[in-house]
């Protein structure tokens, strides 16, 4: 049963996977196109992202371990995502520095709990997606810096081949019990090359 399961879990996580890098291309295009000013597209990712947490704090309610910690953060995360509008740059970079250090701590404290570490699988990618979309932002913010392209479409298919090898690695595993300690910074490290991308040069 054990195995069923890990396997289940393991196409959840890849399909979830495969979703955040359409999305992100998606949000690329969007941005490179102008569809909304900087300000907007970040009130509106803030917005998404705090129905996301809103969700994510239900399924903790039943969890039996020391969680406080964690409600308090994803709290104090709510807060942040619910602050004013960022008019400009500075303002901007402000609110995406606190989101950030808010941000590790949850992470932190998921990835120490393996239960809240299973659980949590999807939120983290969640986590790592809107973390791509506020580097995504601030280049819009900076509208004198140009998107390098051809970064980019390196670092997408570096992602889709680290999906590929997630799926093979995991999903056919012959041993009775699928190994899942490293899942987590695997994906992580994934995310920080298609992070790069978007990182000033």
């Amino acid at each position: 049963m054990k195995k069923k399961e890990d396997l289940q879990f393991v196409d959840k996580v890849i399909g979830s996977l495969r979703k955040t890098a359409t999305e992100i291309e998606e949000f690329r295009v969007q941005a490179a196109l102008g569809k909304a000013e900087a300000q907007d597209k970040f009130e509106e990712v803030k917005k998404k992202f705090n129905l996301f947490v809103h969700d994510s704090e239900f399924k903790i309610k039943g969890v039996k371990e020391k969680i406080d910690e964690l409600n308090a953060k994803f709290d104090e995360l709510r807060v942040q995502l619910a602050l004013g509008k960022a008019e400009t740059k500075e303002v901007f970079k402000k609110q995406k520095k606190q989101l950030l250090l808010t941000l590790h701590d949850i992470e932190v404290k998921i990835k120490a709990n393996e239960t809240l570490n299973r659980m949590y699988a999807l939120t983290l990618i969640e986590i790592e997606q809107f973390k791509i979309q506020l580097e995504i932002l601030e280049q819009k913010f900076d509208k004198e810096k140009h998107e390098a392209k051809d970064t980019f479409e390196k670092g997408k298919k570096d992602f889709h081949t680290f999906i590929e090898k997630i799926k093979e690695k995991y999903g056919k595993k012959k041993e009775e019990e699928t190994k899942l300690e490293h899942f987590q910074s695997e994906i992580s490290e994934a995310f920080s090359h298609f992070k790069k991308a978007f990182s000033k040069p």
